[in-house]
């Protein structure tokens, strides 16, 4: 087996922390420290005095119940399962036997973010680690109990064997484990080994999906809750001039209705108008009878046909970022025999995930909690803490699966509308966007166009092309190269008839 070695020297509140807690049962949790890109890079310790909660990764009772805790956003990807199966894997626990829990936002998980297909190799190795040492220290027990070599026995199904054939249960021995010191390393199955891992494995959730079990942030339901819909102007930047807003009050069920100015820090809250209803189908009625006035800014006069000239005019022009250039292309064309063009576009794209987006929040005792389903919950932290001035310990952020996501629910502005709505009603708000709303306040995917020239020789053989690329970038600010949805081509040809490419991007206004 591979023996996974730590740098620094390993103790008690290093890597794993192993503790006694509720009759005997064994905690095993660690803290994933977290990169500059967000997510999880290498181990550290919890902070002394964790409680018995869903902050450590691995709960073994003394009945043998296994629980482990699945700290990133379920999102349909299937992360809830896959993950968990790595910690079980090096467990040597029966999957059959392990309870899955759903974790909140908290920093003793490291990063939380679920974006990029970044999940996996971002914990891979660590969960691998993190299961292989909870093994290790079992076995050690059971070593210790019998009073022979750890390397005469073997963690099976929950169980440790004794080449004798003595067995102890894995719940018959977390007082002891409990008490022994972190092993520096921990020896890692062989993948040829593997018993769970590779196997076709039902999802987690998948029985009470079936069953309309409440699972997903649109599921939500507390005592006491409201519901609330947000209306935003149609154009981006849009504000409220005025509403009807006490005729919207005097409707069946609707218990209020006022204006939130919005703001222009990195919180990114929208104006509009909200109504809180005694249902979300009474705040829906009652929004198809709300009147607004808007300042509609000056992006009000943005069109998809003034995009479209826009790109025209730019793509006679010399584009601002060269992605790649290889030989004289200007020559190249201008000694071919014949040149071909072509124009092609895509628009704006919404991301249109079958949950629309939602969140419940409740403000109370000077504190936020938030459902949500959510890709990036520590984004939606620091919104709300600038939105509300609010420090983050304040904040609870409750991650709920997510019916589709691809990105979209990356950002959090569905998040902090609930939050401040929440913070002027004295009661949990369910705030629901319609699908007309998804569609027109989504993060779309950039629009673009591609304006390509190509040039072949005598014998119809390729010898040079151009791909003029024109999208739209941030407030003048042409796109990263490395984000950009074309790639360069790269043509195979004798090095007799080389072929002169080129790439370029051009961003329109915004």
């Amino acid at each position: 087996m591979n023996t996974p070695t730590i740098s620094r020297p390993v103790n008690r509140r290093d890597f794993l922390r192993f503790s006694a807690v509720a009759g005997g049962g064994l905690v095993i949790g660690f803290y994933l420290k977290t990169g500059g890109d967000g997510f999880a890079a290498d181990l550290a310790a919890p902070a002394a005095g964790v409680e018995f909660k869903p902050n450590a990764f691995i709960r073994i009772a003394p009945n043998g119940a296994v629980t482990i805790v699945s700290k990133q956003p379920e999102i349909g990807q299937g992360i809830k399962t896959s993950l968990p199966m790595v910690i079980a894997e090096e467990l040597e626990v029966n999957w059959k036997d392990v309870t899955i829990e759903q974790a909140d936002l908290n920093q003793i998980y490291g990063g939380q973010s679920a974006g990029g297909s970044r999940s996996t190799p971002s914990n891979y190795d660590n969960f691998r680690k993190l299961g292989a040492t909870a093994r290790a220290m079992l076995i050690e027990a059971a070593a210790l109990t019998w009073g022979v070599p750890a390397s005469e026995c073997t963690a099976v199904d929950g169980t440790v064997k004794h080449s004798s054939g003595k067995v102890l249960k894995y719940g018959e021995l977390v007082a002891k484990a409990s008490t022994l010191p972190v092993p520096a390393s921990a020896p890692l199955k062989d993948p040829k080994d593997f018993k769970l891992m590779g196997t076709r494995v039902s999802g987690v959730d998948n029985s009470k999906i079936v069953t309309g079990k409440s699972l997903f942030g649109i599921d939500t339901k507390l005592p006491g809750m409201v519901y609330a819909v947000f209306e935003k102007c149609p154009v981006f930047g849009g504000k409220v001039v005025s509403a009807n807003i006490d005729q919207i009050k005097s409707l069946p069920g609707v218990k209020d209705a006022f204006v939130i100015e919005g703001t222009t820090n990195t919180a990114g809250l929208m104006p509009g108008v909200a109504i809180i209803a005694d249902s979300t189908w009474g705040a829906i009625s009652a929004r198809k009878q709300l009147r607004v006035t808007w300042d509609e800014g000056k992006y009000a006069n943005d069109s998809w046909d003034g995009f479209t000239t826009k790109a025209k005019e730019l793509s006679s022009q010399p584009g601002t970022q060269t992605i790649l250039k290889a030989g004289d292309v200007d020559a190249a064309f201008a000694s071919a025999a014949k040149t071909i063009t072509a124009e092609y576009s895509y628009p704006f794209i919404s991301h249109l995930s079958i949950e629309p987006q939602n969140c419940t929040a409740h403000w109370h005792d000077g504190k936020m909690e938030i459902w949500a389903p959510t890709q990036n919950p520590g984004v939606a932290n620091g919104m709300i803490t600038q939105l509300l001035d609010v420090p983050a310990e304040n904040i609870t952020v409750h991650m709920m699966r997510a019916g589709g996501g691809f990105g979209r629910r990356l950002s959090g502005d569905y998040i902090i509308e609930a939050a401040a709505i929440a913070k002027r009603v004295s009661a949990p708000v369910k705030l629901t966007w319609t699908r007309e709303d998804d569609m027109r306040h989504d993060q779309y995917r950039a629009a673009g166009f591609h304006y390509l020239k190509g040039a072949v020789d005598a014998n119809g053989k390729l010898v040079a092309w151009k791909n003029h690329y024109i999208t739209t970038g941030r407030m003048g600010a042409a796109p990263a190269a490395g984000l950009l949805p074309c790639r360069p081509v790269r043509a195979s040809t004798p090095a007799s008839s080389p072929v002169a490419s080129s790439t370029t991007t051009s961003p329109n206004n915004r």
